[in-house]
């Protein structure tokens, strides 16, 4: 058809101001659901966009035809032999076919499958108008969108997160009239909501966008976003100042209004005097407010912020003096929790964590301090990191300490941050592990930056494990209420961090054994049991994350009995530095052969005097090398030349396996050579199992 991209549909659903988190959300499951109705409806089309504010949700498609294409189908009807008497009179099977297909008997037309002739009908089907068509598909699409937070509102059905206020439709040039669920659509468009524009003349999608433009409405997150930046740095140059540019924070806001505007506004200076984080976690947090440093270290704040005002009408030193007054509220609270808190002091604080529970059914935040301190003792010793017992106790028994405070039951982002505040003139090395050791909060978060912290950081982490797996709260696809997959993946890059050989399963029976559940088998083998598993799986996914095969991960992980983080790292990446190399193909082909034989065998004892030649006694004589080899290098094992000394070994294999019959007829000497390739595969699955490469 000429001329197509001249014929298009939009629509905007007009709604009551939707939370910033959603709109770009909703906007996406309304283009991705018009996408799926297009191709259901078999709708060609150029091009399809979703531009959202949070308070219209819009969907625009050019390239339309005015109906679908008209198609051509084969129906095939019952054979040929069943629709007619000997007469040659149509019988039921083929009036049946005619009435159901709308044609008259003269119309039939016969078709060969199979060997038999059968009633045959190669009809058009008109193409179907898409002005209904959309309609269609723009219900279906606002039906299908999902969110656990919707909601039903007034008496209408139609469950959403907000009320709908208005539905939108125009196809051709022309306003259509749609019903869905209890809203009638109305042929009008409202401008900015301060405005008082409104228009019911829109006639293509280029006017719609000039009256939205006229209305003070941005329809495009991206140019809303790209605004904001634009002030703050036009603010920047002007004030000599910066302004801290929270990427996330100009998301939000960015979907907090239609027409945003940057302004500043000013605090008491004497504010200043309480920890930066808290001003910042007010502004940023709870105000949805920007930060402004004097430098651009963004070490010293300075008594002004920035934040995004939604309206152009109103004024703005209005605007700007009732955004002062909510701040100097917040930030009094602030000043009076933390001048509070200090004055009771962090030892003092402490004491009431013995009333808030941890998680029901393995007690409060103070019993798990003091699981904490036996888990840390036992890491030091493991560790042989010789950090001294005093450090470890106060470090573990306060880093939950400020739970308890004012400060942090206001504002609980704080939590690790004011425990330092609090206890840093105490002392300073053990304040720092108070804030340190709830990191790494992230994949790629910091890790701690000392040894006590990364103790007291792996011991809290390892305690949510236990005492979450002792409880049988065990980790869904959907669910992690615990944060147990963040634990495990803080446990791993610490213990890589810390470059140690350290067995993870020692460390977590140790720690179901500081769970007190309260009845007398307070371990569960089971529970236990699952915990290593959900580890195991962990550290597989976080090393594929990191670009290493699964292959590879299984050949190491499945045949170690121990965790050992650092273990497990050398030897995938020797295996990574060897894989796909001629010589390691060779010595996996062999491995799956030594595996195969032996496979219904566990013996190990070998009677030297019945190694009757020289292939055998080499290969023994080599078992015994790389077993030497093992013990002399236990503790600092170089895993590349372990790789490379297994396979070395093969030659000795290979050489076996083409001068010595295994399957002897002397039942003795079979079963000694079965116990020799019985050993040798357990000596190179120690490394690894290489038949999974």
């Amino acid at each position: 058809m000429k001329n197509r991209d001249k014929i298009e549909f939009f629509s905007e659903i007009y709604v009551e101001e939707l939370p910033a988190r959603l709109v770009n959300d909703l906007g996406l499951q309304l283009k991705n659901n018009f996408i799926k109705g297009l191709a259901e409806y078999n709708i060609e089309y150029l091009d399809i966009v979703s531009k959202n504010t949070p308070r219209r949700l819009t969907i625009y498609i050019n390239g339309l035809d005015k109906k679908t294409k008209d198609k051509k189908v084969e129906i095939w009807g019952p054979p040929k032999k069943i629709c007619f008497d000997h007469k040659g009179k149509l019988l039921k099977p083929g009036l049946a076919f005619l009435d159901k297909n709308g044609i008259e008997e003269k119309e039939l037309k016969f078709k060969e499958k199979n060997n038999s002739e059968f009633l045959y009908l190669n009809k058009k089907i008109d193409g179907s108008p898409n002005k209904e068509n959309l309609k269609n598909i723009l219900c279906n699409s606002l039906r299908n969108i999902k969110n656990k937070k919707f909601m039903r509102w007034g008496e209408g059905k139609f469950p959403f997160v907000r009320p709908i206020k208005n539905i939108y439709a125009n196809f051709d040039n022309s306003f259509i009239k749609i019903k869905f669920e209890n809203i009638k659509s109305k042929n009008l468009i409202l401008g900015h909501r301060f405005s008082k524009l409104e228009t019911n003349k829109i006639k293509s999608y280029s006017d719609y966008l000039k009256f939205l433009k006229k209305g003070k409405v941005i329809l495009c997150f991206k140019e809303r976003r790209t605004k904001i930046i634009s002030e703050i740095n036009k603010i920047e140059k002007e004030k000599k100042f910066f302004i801290n540019k929270d990427q996330d924070l100009i998301d939000h806001v960015a979907n907090l209004t239609e027409f945003p505007i940057v302004l500043i506004g000013k605090y008491n200076k004497d504010f200043l005097k309480i920890p930066k984080e808290v001003i910042n976690s007010v502004m940023k947090n709870h105000q949805k407010y920007f930060s402004i440093y004097k430098n651009n270290n963004h070490k010293k704040l300075v008594e002004s912020f920035a934040f995004v005002a939604g309206s152009p009408f109103l004024n703005s030193k209005t605007v700007i003096n009732g955004n002062e007054k909510v701040l100097a509220a917040r930030l009094s609270d602030g000043k009076f929790f933390y001048e509070e808190d200090s004055k009771l002091g962090l030892n003092n604080i402490r004491e009431k964590i013995d009333a808030i529970t941890f998680i029901d059914g393995v007690g409060t935040y103070g019993n798990k301090a003091k699981r904490i301190v036996e888990i840390a003792k036992k890491l030091n010793i493991l560790g042989n990191f010789n950090l001294g017992i005093e450090k470890i106790e106060a470090s573990a028994s306060l880093c939950k300490a400020d739970l308890a405070s004012q400060m942090v039951f206001e504002f609980p982002e704080l939590q690790g941050i004011m425990g330092e505040y609090y206890y840093k003139n105490i002392d300073a090395e053990v304040s720092e592990v108070l804030r340190q050791h709830y990191l790494p909060k992230g994949r790629s978060d910091d890790l701690p930056n000392t040894v006590l912290s990364k103790i007291i950081s792996l011991s809290d982490r390892f305690d949510n494990l236990a005492s979450a797996f002792s409880l049988k709260l065990y980790p869904t696809g959907s669910s992690d209420p615990y944060g147990l997959r963040r634990s495990c993946i803080g446990i791993i890059r610490i213990t890589e961090s810390l470059d140690i050989n350290i067995d993870l399963n020692e460390i977590l029976d140790n720690s179901f054994a500081q769970v007190d559940l309260g009845v007398e088998n307070k371990t569960d083998k089971e529970s236990k049991q699952k915990a290593k598993h959900f580890m195991l799986d962990r550290i597989k996914n976080y090393y594929v994350e990191n670009g290493f095969s699964v292959n590879i991960l299984n050949s190491v992980l499945k045949t170690n009995k121990e965790i050992n983080i650092k273990s497990v790292s050398n030897k995938i990446n020797a295996i990574k530095n060897l894989n796909k190399t001629p010589e390691l193909e060779k010595g996996v082909e062999i491995f799956k052969r030594l595996k195969n034989i032996t496979k219904d065998n566990n013996s190990e004892i070998i009677n030297e005097t019945l190694l009757a030649n020289n292939y055998e006694q080499d290969l023994y004589a080599e078992i015994k090398r790389i077993e030497r080899f093992y013990n002399e290098n236990s503790d600092n094992r170089d895993s590349e030349i372990c790789l490379y000394e297994i396979i070395k070994s093969f030659d000795k294999l290979v050489d076996f396996f083409e001068h010595v019959l295994v399957m002897d007829k002397n039942e003795e000497i079979k079963n000694n050579r079965i116990n020799l390739l019985t050993r040798f595969k357990n000596l190179i699955s120690e490394f690894s199992n290489l038949s999974e490469l």
